[in-house]
């Protein structure tokens, strides 16, 4: 598995999340999705504790990514963060797990600065039972966008160990998500947790775990962003784990996405503010995949894929089909970030917001936990609504200057929409 730099690097097939709505776009001769996250996913919302919401949340706004001014600091901030391990608890073992050879070196394809990688990682001896806590330690805050910890279920393992066997470098190259079919759906995700700039350790609400079966692995996927420079990254991930037979109940992760289709601003030309020459450049970078993806969000949400809205405002709903309790909502979007809420039952007696964030900040993507659990039954609806701010390019140094139609794509400098609730079902 050392890296060789004979070998080209291929495309791995598209994340399962991808595949899921591919057969739904087929059905509607539309496309697929795919997503990251935003930090501190399954393992946030500790016993309902504290915050509403991030309308007035200090953490959301200290970076400032929403505003023009401050932006210029880019994402300095959080490199200055110290990782904070987690607390025992009686009864429960606290497991590490470190990247193959304790580190890894990102290495960008196709010229880009992208550099999407999963790791294979084993836990102790295969152990089954509930992850009750989460810390994901950054060893290089220059490079590291996100991180995603994936369950491997006992009949995937044999394909994540042969993806990274293929794979000349450290791990495997995975856009979008780990690359295991049938790993995941947008209702139940094969997330165990995720963190982004200004996630931190978290634990599951009590009475509550993210189930995870004996004889499987994980997958740690890191997505790596190079603009800063090439340099080698040490990431480490820690789990508490209960036993099988500790009476807990599920946790999962929901994940809401939106279409992005944000024009140039007005006066502003180039090559790129040519939707096509754009989704080209996505192409170009991640793969055919993208299309179908950029085309299926449009038509997932409502949208005609052939004619999508324009607009520095994305918003999409989705109906609940079961029973759950919401304990934690984040948000993720990138550099052009400037605003993302979540709210269930939107214009209606019963609309209740659940995640407010006024000023978004790239650099503080933790979900924020619901001071009171929030209670879905099938039949509500949940929209997801983000504001992007297309003038920030040219004030924040790591955006590129030249003018561009934004569309989804995976890299920092592209955009996302994506909501994401930790919720609790009885089965």
């Amino acid at each position: 598995m050392g890296a060789t730099a004979s070998k080209p690097r291929r495309r791995h097939q598209v994340s399962a999340l991808r595949l899921l709505l591919a057969a739904v776009a087929a059905t509607l001769l539309l496309a697929s999705c795919s997503g990251s996250s935003g930090a501190s996913g399954s393992g946030s919302g500790g016993s309902g504790s504290s915050g509403a919401n991030a309308e007035s949340n200090s953490a959301n706004t200290s970076s400032g990514h929403g505003s023009g001014d401050s932006a210029a600091d880019g994402h300095d901030a959080a490199a200055s963060a110290s990782p904070v391990g987690l607390d025992p608890v009686a009864g429960q073992q606290i497991v590490t797990l470190t990247l193959p050879g304790g580190s890894y070196t990102p290495a960008p394809p196709n010229g880009g600065t992208d550099d999407y990688r999963c790791f294979v990682l084993d836990l102790p001896n295969d152990a089954g039972g509930f992850a009750t806590g989460f810390a994901v330690l950054p060893g290089n805050p220059a490079v590291t966008h996100h991180a995603i910890l994936y369950k491997v279920s006992p009949e995937q393992v044999a394909t994540a160990q042969a993806k990274d066997a293929e794979d000349q470098q450290t791990g495997y190259e995975c856009f979008g998500g780990s690359g295991l079919a049938g790993a995941q759906s947008l209702g139940t995700s094969d997330w165990i947790t995720a963190w982004a700039p200004g996630g931190e350790p978290s634990n599951t609400p009590a009475g509550y775990g993210v189930e995870l079966a004996s004889g499987g692995k994980v997958v740690l996927q890191m997505h790596y962003n190079t603009r800063k420079g090439i340099q080698p990254d040490t990431t480490e991930v820690q789990l508490r784990l209960a036993p099988a037979d500790s009476g807990l109940k599920p946790l999962y992760s929901v994940l809401l996405p939106a279409p992005v289709e944000v024009p140039c601003p007005e006066g502003q030309t180039g090559p790129l503010c040519d939707r096509s020459a754009a989704v080209a450049d996505v192409v170009n970078r991640f793969g055919d995949k993208s299309t179908v993806l950029i085309n299926g969000l449009n038509g997932i949400c409502g949208q005609d894929p052939a004619n999508p809205v324009l607009s520095n405002t994305s918003t999409c709903t989705r109906t609940i089909k079961q029973s759950e309790l919401v304990f934690a909502v984040a948000g993720h979007m990138h550099l052009l970030g400037k605003s993302i809420k979540v709210d269930v039952n939107q214009g209606t007696a019963q609309e209740q917001n659940i995640l407010n964030i006024e000023q978004f900040d790239f650099d503080q993507q933790g979900a924020v936990p619901l001071a009171t659990p929030v209670q879905l039954n099938a039949g509500d609806k949940v929209t997801v609504t983000c504001t992007w701010d297309p003038t920030l390019r040219g004030k924040n140094p790591e955006i590129p200057t030249d003018p561009r139609y934004v569309v989804w794509g995976e890299g920092t400098t592209d955009e996302m929409c994506l909501g994401v609730m930790i919720v609790g079902r009885d089965s």
